[in-house]
């Protein structure tokens, strides 16, 4: 579908990428995209949908910008995404860590309940998944009523059922499980929107004023995230997207669970991403032997972040059962051949 949208939108006889940002066959894009956004998610009518230039780093700057008010901004800090996010934050005041999950490696995080954040915050800012560690938020904290929690869900949007309840304001990159790069899929609670105070191009109220056409906005992600909203909807929507990914990440887990300790899970048993699989071996150079034994089947990017090294799979909306199934068997056997 994305094929034929770049050479005939919606049967316009233009391809997406020759549309203008303002024309009428980009409203009907936009209209929907909102819509389709709206009914897959399950975004009740006070919260606002923003689709925007960039990727989530670029937001760890702006959040501060609109809503860092004369008191503190509060943080847990559980991976590498996390700490990019305090160090932007603290350009534009002062802020709390609530959670610091680096003298750990960033293994575990923290019982959500037992979260002392300051009621005080002007922003609680948390991010769900943990692509590099491999951790996730089983149950994402829930800061004081007073403080709005900013989420960056950039790697499971579109594989969780959201509560709307704990969520003031999430924001996701789109390339992980909802298209392509270059896009930012923006929700936010109005009362939270009002308060936004950056100038412009930045502020968060005007991007919602101009319908997310302040500026030229990114046409060609908005129109894949249109077409992978419909994939999930017709596939079950976020509730079998979510079962899907248990199943997969279930099925790598026990694979390594069942090597005996030779291949080792770097998160904690209870906050395992279903995202992001990470695992260590005995050495780096049974990692390689194992690499090179993947790439022979066809595998790619199994390489771990360089920040922790060991191997991770990142199995997202698009990941399929059969190719977990055959990593999983990989794993097992590859704990024998590479010893």
């Amino acid at each position: 579908m994305v094929a034929e949208d770049v050479l005939d939108l919606d049967g316009s006889g233009i391809g997406c990428l020759e549309h203008s940002h303002r024309g009428e066959v980009f409203d009907q894009v936009l209209s929907q995209t909102e819509s389709l956004t709206r009914n897959v998610l399950n975004v009740p009518s006070d919260y606002s949908v923003l689709f925007l230039q960039g990727g989530a780093t670029q937001q760890f700057g702006l959040i501060p910008m609109n809503f860092s008010g004369t008191g503190l901004s509060a943080h847990t800090n559980t991976g590498v995404w996390t700490t990019k996010a305090i160090r932007a934050a603290e350009q534009f005041g002062p802020i709390s860590i609530v959670f610091d999950g680096a003298d750990d490696r960033f293994r575990h995080l923290p019982d959500p309940t037992n979260l002392q954040i300051p009621e005080e915050a002007s922003y609680f800012h948390t991010c769900a998944n943990n692509t590099v560690m491999g951790t996730q938020w089983k149950t994402l904290p829930s800061p004081p009523a007073s403080v709005p929690h900013v989420c960056d869900m950039s790697s499971e949007i579109g594989s969780r059922v959201l509560d709307w309840n704990s969520l003031d304001m999430l924001y996701a990159g789109c390339q992980k499980n909802l298209g392509v790069a270059g896009t930012v899929l923006l929700i936010i609670k109005n009362d939270l929107l009002h308060r936004s105070k950056a100038p412009n191009p930045f502020n968060y109220q005007e991007h919602a004023s101009a319908g997310s056409r302040l500026n030229t906005p990114p046409t060609f992600g908005i129109v894949v995230l249109r077409r992978m909203l419909e994939w999930i909807q017709e596939h079950g929507g976020v509730k079998n997207m979510a079962l899907r990914a248990e199943k997969r990440a279930q099925l790598l887990y026990d694979a390594i669970e069942s090597t005996q300790g030779y291949w080792q899970p770097h998160a904690s048993h209870a906050c395992r991403s279903v995202m992001n699989v990470t695992w260590h071996g005995p050495n780096p150079e049974a990692e390689f032997q194992f690499l090179h034994q993947a790439n022979e089947l066809g595998f790619s990017g199994l390489k771990g972040h360089r920040s922790v090294g060991g191997l991770r799979a990142s199995v997202y909306n698009a990941a399929d059962e059969v190719a977990c199934q055959k990593l999983a068997e990989l794993i097992q056997t590859s704990s024998r051949s590479c010893k």
